[in-house]
């Protein structure tokens, strides 16, 4: 029990900042799907993702460690993403096929990313499969305020939000709000430091797995909202707690499968 808490110790940092992370990446998705722009911040991470290995590559080229690199060049490729898929192809009828094209097209640049930079294929696991035990102390610090202000914000604008949601789904959102703009510049944000400091998979797990589950048994907002927390919060920490005390299996997969565990028991209860 005494080297459980060691570990604990350890992982001081990451252990609140990855549960924190999921939960407001969680109420992210639940915005994002219920305007049906499921496949767009899919595609999104992936754009973002696509600037991190690219950063990444330019550091191996140059022989640098510039670490913020990697972050701006996934911003700006993030912020691309999004501001294209609005503009161009927001309105298609066919606009999922075109978001799964833009996947396939940002995950064969990073592959081939990876073939001409031999160095990034350690990198490459890490950058989709991630593993928040062993983020630094400094990107779990950053991950835990940007996560504290941006959940903070997403919380106290929860009702304007949804509403603006339901407008958007409706084709009915005529006066544009700001609060609707910082929730896309926080949505890339977040998404681009999720992605760089735990990993692709768990970004995007944590994005839907809460409102996948949620949505089916909820009786009204503050009921979904509840649920969806539920299963981010306790289904992360119950998987980063299993994965501690396993010393054995990987963190990320521990964590999403913790949520679908506690999303199975949420769904079950009336």
């Amino acid at each position: 029990m005494s080297s459980f808490f060691e570990l604990l110790q350890i992982y001081r940092w990451s252990l609140p900042a990855s549960v924190l992370m999921a939960s407001v990446l969680a109420m992210i998705g639940s915005q994002w799907t219920a305007r049906e722009k499921s496949a767009q911040i899919f595609v999104l991470g992936q754009g973002s993702s696509l600037g991190i290995v690219l950063g990444l590559a330019i550091n191996i080229w140059l022989g640098t460690d510039y670490h913020g690199l990697n972050l701006l060049i996934g911003l700006s490729l993030g912020w691309l993403t999004l501001l294209l898929s609005d503009l161009l192809i927001e309105t298609r009828a066919d606009r999922n096929h075109i978001y799964l094209t833009l996947f396939v097209f940002f995950l064969s640049l990073t592959y081939l990313l990876t073939s001409l930079t031999p160095a990034l294929e350690s990198h490459m696991a890490s950058s989709y499969f991630g593993d928040v035990a062993v983020m630094s102390d400094s990107g779990a610090q950053a991950c835990l305020v940007m996560g504290l202000l941006f959940g903070g914000f997403v919380l106290l604008n929860w009702r304007a939000l949804s509403m603006i949601s339901y407008q958007l789904v409706n084709h009915s959102w005529i006066h544009r709000s700001g609060k609707n703009r910082l929730f896309d510049i926080g949505t890339l944000l977040l998404t681009t430091m999720a992605i760089q400091s735990m990993g692709y998979l768990f970004t995007i797990g944590s994005l839907f797995i809460g409102t996948s589950f949620a949505a089916h048994r909820s009786k009204n907002l503050r009921s979904y909202t509840k649920r969806i927390l539920v299963i981010s919060f306790v289904g992360s920490l119950l998987g980063f707690v299993v994965s501690l005390l396993s010393t054995t299996l990987p963190t990320v997969p521990c964590v999403l499968i913790g949520q679908m565990l506690i999303g199975l028991l949420t769904y079950t209860k009336k």
